[in-house]
């Protein structure tokens, strides 16, 4: 098992890949939180945004849907849920989630800014 601040510090580490311009190696630290505490929702948060800048909507949404699930249904995860069903050239259900991450912009994390 791993302790709050060795699991924190992870996160933060993977937060400064993908600023730094490697998704790839900040969403394999976010899949090793994830297996070490699942559905941690900003672990999840950040695991759909890393995978979206690495260009794999796909898994942004299976991190989305669990999310959900968790009832972590928020601006950031609208804004999430836009930009993959955009890559996903999904555009009807994209203008329905920007809609609703424009209603509820005021609620999200600096994480995924």
């Amino acid at each position: 098992m791993i302790d709050d601040d060795a699991f924190d510090a992870l996160h933060v580490l993977a937060h400064a890949h993908r600023l730094q311009g490697d998704p790839a190696r900040a969403a394999l630290l976010l899949n090793a939180l994830d297996h070490l505490r699942p559905d941690a929702p900003p672990v999840l948060r950040a695991l759909a945004a890393s995978e979206l800048a690495q260009g794999d909507p796909v898994a942004a949404m299976a991190a989305l849907d669990r999310l959900a699930l968790l009832g972590e249904v928020d601006a950031a995860f609208h804004l999430l849920r836009a930009q993959a069903l955009v890559a996903q050239a999904r555009p009807a259900e994209a203008r329905l989630a920007m809609l609703a991450f424009v209603d509820q912009r005021s609620g999200v994390p600096e994480l995924t800014r």
